[in-house]
């Protein structure tokens, strides 16, 4: 990988290097996966580089500012890394803009950078659930769901398989219908982003399954460890034509990939009401904020 501030695009073999960091300092947010940076690396023109043993990430916001998120080996490298970035942003009269930043470097920040703003980020903060929640469904607050499996279950037979090779193309396929059905151009990016995960998947390092009626995929998801405690799902697609099929997949999914987890992180809900509704009905433990932090 290039050396700062030389940014170059970022390609599959740059994963080693945020396996190395990633191992010794492990993410608590999902944007922190290399997977996460690769299949979106369209959207948000994602560049990288080195500087001094620690990895920079340039990047452009949906609503058009550039911004920066580091890969670091442990707090004071944040810190100091941070430091060295405001310094030459500032030589070329360039504001300094970290998106996505973590809660646990907030305060060092400030106490470093008092003059900085600091912003906290709602839209995409992380919803972290207990894995066992998710899998066994228990309790009265998770009746609704229940209920939509049982609905579920009573009209179809179905299969849960782990995602290999062999599905790989189906739930390509099944992507296209899940587009289809939303009628939402904006999504267009999300399509790019799934289908880089899935033709990557093994390279990546992913695990996944799907749901199979009739030997055919009608929903999968896709999902990866984000430290020793957390899994993270990255991606959830689905035929809606089949009423509780997205509460199926969730709980197939869990009980039989992220089971060895004590949480599971399920992303951010990007200030998309029915999606914050739909993220808040399953009772997060943790809503994990983010912050912006600029000069």
């Amino acid at each position: 990988m290039n050396a700062f501030p030389n940014f170059v695009d970022v390609d599959t073999g740059m994963k080693r290097y945020f396996d190395e960091i990633l191992t010794v300092n492990p993410p608590q947010a999902s944007e922190y996966t290399f997977t996460n940076i690769f299949i979106w690396r369209y959207l948000y023109k994602f560049k990288a580089c080195m500087l001094k043993g620690n990895i920079c990430i340039e990047g452009v916001d949906r609503t058009g500012p550039e911004f920066l998120m580091i890969v670091a080996r442990d707090t004071d490298a944040y810190i100091d890394t941070i430091g060295h970035l405001s310094y030459a942003y500032a030589k070329e009269g360039r504001s300094l803009r970290l998106f996505r930043v973590e809660e646990r470097f907030l305060e060092p920040l400030k106490r470093t950078f008092p003059s900085l703003t600091y912003d906290c980020d709602r839209d995409n903060s992380d919803y972290i659930y207990l894995s066992s929640d998710l899998i066994d469904l228990k309790g009265r607050k998770f009746d609704g769901k229940r209920n939509h499996i049982r609905r579920f279950k009573e009209k179809h037979v179905y299969e849960y398989r782990p995602i290999t090779g062999a599905l790989i193309d189906d739930c390509i396929r099944l992507t296209e219908v899940w587009y289809a059905t939303k009628r939402d151009e904006g999504l267009g990016a999300d399509v790019v982003a799934t289908r880089e995960a899935l033709a990557n998947y093994t390279a990546l390092g992913l695990t996944g399954g799907a749901i199979l009626i009739d030997g055919e995929v009608k929903a999968f998801s896709i999902a990866e460890r984000l430290n020793a405690e957390t899994a993270v799902i990255h991606i959830e697609k689905y035929d809606p034509s089949y009423e509780g099929i997205a509460q199926v997949m969730n709980q197939q999914l869990c009980a039989n990939a992220c089971s060895s987890y004590r949480y599971i992180n399920r992303e951010q809900d990007m200030g998309v009401e029915g999606l914050r509704r739909s993220k808040l009905s399953y009772n997060p433990v943790l809503i994990l904020n983010k912050y912006k932090v600029s000069t």
